[in-house]
């Protein structure tokens, strides 16, 4: 482990925050307030939906937050240092930052905030100012296993993609029970493969997307020309056509640099819900790097044998393992854009790589 980050014992934690402190105790952090600084102590774990270290650069903190604490998190004097207690002391995590806040309105006086100040805190997001080594992570946040979704839905591709999409559904989303809002009859002709997305999606409202969105039967508009919009960009920057009347259609575009895609509507429907888990899913990673990196990167990961997508990047390619979506989006500029996703945690491990810059990485 980086000498930087050794174990510490409760006398050097505490000087730190000056004299005299207080200390303040929420849900497995305790806040001390003192004149030097102010000193955010964890229990070491991974929670995350509570507080905790949730990454190599940053942690997260939720209501309620003591008064005291809560108006120190919001400034920038005196310092903020982060510490994790584990078994041996503390784990000095060294100078943290106010990323980003949530707050609640509340009623003063009568008027309803916004006000002239903010809100009561409700959730916050600290940023290490020095990213944590992954030895270091695992000791502040140890990531317990879990029995991981497959890749068998590949057996199907390249030539029926609608099984492989019902099967990659059943499995990604098998911690998501499957309600009875099952489409049944739909009031007009649609396409197999999009009746094949309503059943595998029901009940289970995020297979229609958090990023960007498919339509339910119900939301489709229909053209004056006879085609359908089937979906959207998450800002309604560009949205999907298809001609439902086809068994198979062609994906079209409007508003977008490309006219269509190169898959059939099959194809796409997976393609998109891989899109999505690399997206949106509970943990992901983000970077910008170069051919080289990611050719190294997805080595070891099965490519989805479709044809490439034209968005976000031209060319984008998918790259899964058990639990895992890698999805690869080419820049004009040459560069790669990556977006990793999984529905738990310890499937981002195996892409821990030191020469492999992650500029947001929850693995």
């Amino acid at each position: 482990m980086a000498e930087r980050w050794s174990v510490v014992m409760e006398s050097d934690v505490l000087s730190c925050a000056g004299v005299p402190a207080q200390s303040l105790s929420a849900e497995n952090v305790t806040y001390v307030v003192g004149p030097s600084a102010t000193l955010v102590i964890m229990q070491a774990g991974d929670r995350p939906d509570g507080n905790a270290v949730q990454s190599f650069d940053g942690l997260e903190l939720r209501e309620p937050f003591p008064e005291a604490a809560a108006a120190r998190l919001s400034s920038s004097e005196p310092p903020l240092l982060g510490f994790v207690r584990v078994h041996e002391g503390y784990v000095p995590l060294g100078k943290l930052r106010n990323a980003v806040s949530r707050h609640k309105p509340m009623n003063i006086d009568g008027s309803r905030w916004p006000f002239g100040g903010t809100g009561e805190l409700t959730w916050c997001r600290l940023h290490i100012a020095d990213r944590l080594p992954f030895d270091v992570l695992d000791q502040v946040r140890p990531t317990p296993q879990h029995p991981l979704p497959g890749i068998d839905w590949l057996r199907f591709l390249p030539h029926d993609p609608v099984p492989a999409l019902s099967d990659f559904v059943a499995a990604w989303y098998a911690d998501l029970p499957a309600g009875d809002d099952a489409i049944g009859e739909p009031d007009r002709v649609l396409p197999e493969p999009l009746l094949a997305f309503y059943r595998a999606a029901a009940g289970r409202r995020e297979v229609f997307g958090l990023h960007n969105e498919i339509y339910t039967a119900d939301e489709l508009e229909d053209e004056d020309d006879g085609r359908a919009q089937f979906g959207a960009e998450n800002q309604g920057v560009f949205v999907m056509l298809m001609d439902p009347t086809e068994a198979d259609p062609t994906v079209q575009y409007e508003g977008l640099h490309a006219e269509r895609e190169r898959e059939p509507l099959s194809g796409f429907l997976l393609q998109f819900l891989l899109c999505e888990a690399s997206y949106s899913s509970p943990f992901t990673g983000f970077a910008t790097v170069t051919a080289e990196q990611v050719r190294r990167l997805v080595e070891p990961l099965h490519r989805v044998p479709l044809q490439p997508m034209r968005w976000p990047g031209d060319p984008t390619r998918h790259y899964v393992a058990d639990g895992l979506v890698v999805t690869t989006a080419a820049s004009p500029d040459g560069s790669i854009e990556v977006y990793a996703g999984s529905r738990h945690r310890s499937a981002l491990r195996r892409l821990r790589d030191p020469g492999f810059v992650w500029e947001r990485f929850d693995g």
